[in-house]
């Protein structure tokens, strides 16, 4: 797909969209850590209903961006590099595992719940890594529990959002048409490039 179809004004917009709906669902609900590091939030449903909705590009900066942005303005400055990462890959491996399992004809709410519980180990491994090496082993441990409870809550709301977005007509029909034109684009591009290569062979 060329690169003007893919970043399309929608597309854009709903990458911008999906940014800030992860940044505000980390900062409004904000539970301090009992390891005295950071906080405890429900921004990983977005980025899980970003993940299941569209690509593993958009779920990695939506995810990446959106929770780092939370971190930088709720004052926890040392976080925000690694949750850019850790969010960001957390977005990214959910969302290509849903695509594959998709293609792969596994039940919708199984394809939801696998992908998002490797999408939540990476981010309660992710934190436990961080913060033993930024605060020591110790403070990591203590969070360690209750991230895995973050990344609980966060893959049960998920799945529930993304299975009623899905039962609503009007995002799905959205949804459903812009992955349409992706395909007709991809199919386009495709066969733009077999023909160059066919008039290529010929020439010489």
């Amino acid at each position: 797909m060329k690169a003007k179809d893919y970043f399309s004004s929608k597309r854009i917009a709903f990458l911008a969209l999906f940014t800030a709906l992860v940044t505000v669902a980390t900062y409004i609900i904000k539970i301090p850590s009992p390891s005295g590091q950071g906080y405890i939030n429900v921004g990983d449903t977005i980025i899980f209903v970003c993940a299941f909705m569209f690509d593993p590009f958009f779920a990695l900066i939506a995810g990446g961006v959106g929770s780092a942005l939370a971190d930088l303005v709720s004052g926890f400055v040392p976080y925000v590099l690694p949750t850019l990462i850790i969010k960001g890959l957390e977005g990214f491996v959910a969302a290509i595992l849903f695509k594959v399992f998709r293609k792969c004809k596994f039940n919708t709410v199984v394809n939801f719940l696998i992908s998002a519980f490797v999408g939540a180990l990476i981010m309660v491994f992710g934190y436990f890594t961080a913060e033993g090496f930024m605060f020591g082993w110790g403070v990591a441990a203590a969070g360690l529990v209750f991230n895995a409870i973050q990344g609980g809550v966060g893959l049960v709301l998920g799945v529930a959002l993304a299975s009623a977005f899905k039962k609503i007509r009007a995002i799905n029909s959205l949804l459903t048409i812009e992955r349409l034109a992706v395909n007709a684009s991809d199919t386009i591009t495709t066969h733009s490039e077999e023909n160059e290569d066919k008039n290529e062979n010929s020439g010489n």
